[in-house]
């Protein structure tokens, strides 16, 4: 009977469209419901972090930053209240808590951005909440954590502009040299610096020693991946004739609730699969990141956009023998040969979190009290 009356909704272009519209606004009301009781004040004196934009999505590399973003909040300002609201609590909505976050606002509370590729118009409302907040709140202390930028359409572009530089206390970070240049030009008026991705803090932290074997293909299948099924199920091919080959993603399949929910463990399991590994080979940023964490050495090849190559240029100099940029796949598969070839401790020294991030707490407090 269910399973008839579900096949007749979708079969049905009119009744499907609104059910779907009946369904978002239960989610939307669930969503704002749940919000509206973290926003209130535990002390009526002391200031709040606002922690704006938290994934709420199956992509590890996203809530290994929100992990990250955790652990930076508790080390660097321990005791203090932090509220946590998603994106789609804002902006994408019926029933927005930005009118509710604006009547507990104080002037010494601050506002701290979500992380990633979020800074564009490439889709997704992150941008828009990101405008919306600042339109709302102009005078108060922003923090913008690492952002690739990029922008398709010139509108947007100049839009997403005029309204960051009308921001008082606000400091931006791009966490590589394309989105760094691009923020520069586009955010004249506000402090903009380079900045390292803040899941880099797990970097030569852990220590594993199983013994290694295989590849890993680490590959996206979304609109920025530059090469085909294909043509990766051919380099696959290939290094199957060297030793065994495994592929994964960082976006997992299964309950999304779930994975948030659970984050740090899916994240767990995730590096300690990495080192299991004599190399991976990946089209993600954070594949390129949890290798590093997992001490495993990694080959990045293209995707359409900048991100992911450009992003590897913080590790020059620090983890040579550990990260590789491969020009096409047959590159890739010579410096899988080459990897092989060589003797590793597998063990790295940390670095991004004592050169970084223990840093930015005074980095941030400068830039907001100019």
């Amino acid at each position: 009977m269910w399973s008839r009356f579900k096949k007749a909704i979708l079969t049905n272009r009119y009744i499907s469209c609104i059910a779907l519209s009946i369904r978002k606004n239960i989610k939307n009301v669930k969503l704002y419901l749940s919000t509206n009781k973290k926003l209130h004040r535990n002390k009526t004196t002391a200031p709040v972090i606002f922690y704006l934009g938290i994934p709420a999505h199956a992509n590890l590399g996203d809530l290994a930053q929100g992990v990250c973003i955790r652990r930076w909040l508790k080390k660097n300002y321990d005791g203090t209240q932090v509220i946590e609201i998603e994106t789609n609590a804002l902006v994408n909505t019926h029933f927005s808590v930005l009118n509710k976050m604006k009547r507990i606002y104080k002037s010494a509370d601050i506002i701290v951005f979500q992380s990633g590729y979020t800074t564009t118009d490439l889709g997704g409302y992150a941008d828009i909440m990101h405008k919306a907040v600042m339109q709302a709140f102009p005078n108060a202390k922003m923090l913008m954590l690492p952002q690739t930028v990029f922008f398709k359409t010139e509108e947007r572009k100049i839009e997403t502009s005029a309204c960051y530089n009308k921001m008082n206390n606000m400091l931006f970070l791009a966490r590589d040299k394309v989105s760094y240049d691009i923020a520069l030009s586009m955010f004249p008026d506000i402090s903009v610096k380079l900045y390292p991705d803040i899941v880099t803090t797990l970097i030569g932290n852990r220590a594993y020693d199983y013994t290694r074997d295989g590849i890993l293909f680490c590959c996206r299948d979304d609109g920025e991946k530059f090469y085909s099924d294909s043509e990766v199920d051919a380099l696959i091919q290939r290094c199957s004739e060297l030793c065994k080959v495994e592929k994964t993603d960082t976006t997992k399949k299964g309950k999304v609730a779930d994975i948030v929910r659970n984050a740090e463990e899916y994240i767990d399991r995730e590096i300690d699969k990495y080192a299991r590994y004599k190399a991976i080979i990946t089209d993600r940023y954070h594949g390129t990141i949890l290798s590093l964490v997992a001490s495993t050495p990694v080959i990045i090849i293209k995707t359409n956009d900048h991100k992911v190559t450009t992003g590897a240029q913080w590790f020059r100099g620090i983890y040579d023998d550990y990260v590789y940029v491969a020009d096409s796949l047959d590159e890739a598969y010579e410096l899988v040969k080459e990897v092989f070839a060589k003797s590793l401790s597998h063990k790295l020294k940390p670095f991004f979190e004592t050169e970084y991030y223990d840093k930015l707490p005074a980095l941030f407090k400068a830039s907001s009290e100019r």
